[in-house]
C-alpha cells in the first residue's frame, strides 16, 4: 500500500492548492504539519501570475492507495 501526505492550501485569490509529499513520515502530529505549512505560507516564496500560491494553511491528509494485481505478463 502506498501513502502520500496532502498539504491544502488557499491561494491569495482563495483557490484551493495542493502540495503532495510522497512516502512521508507516518504519524506526524497535527502540530508538526501545521508548523511546516505555516512556514511554507510565511516563505512567501512561491507565485504565480502575481498571485500568491500558498497563501492560507487548510488542512492536511494522509491517502493511502492499493493496487491488486490481475494478472502479470512474463518476459
Amino acid at each position: 500500500m502506498k501513502k502520500v501526505l496532502k498539504l491544502k492550501f488557499k491561494t491569495a485569490e482563495n483557490k484551493n492548492a495542493v502540495i503532495t509529499v510522497r512516502y512521508p513520515k507516518e504519524d506526524l502530529s497535527s502540530d508538526v504539519v501545521k508548523a511546516a505549512m505555516q512556514k511554507i505560507v510565511d516563505a512567501d516564496s512561491f507565485e504565480k501570475n502575481g498571485v500568491k500560491v500558498y497563501a492560507k494553511v487548510v488542512g492536511a491528509n494522509y491517502y493511502s492507495t492499493q493496487s491488486d494485481d490481475i494478472f502479470e505478463e512474463a518476459e
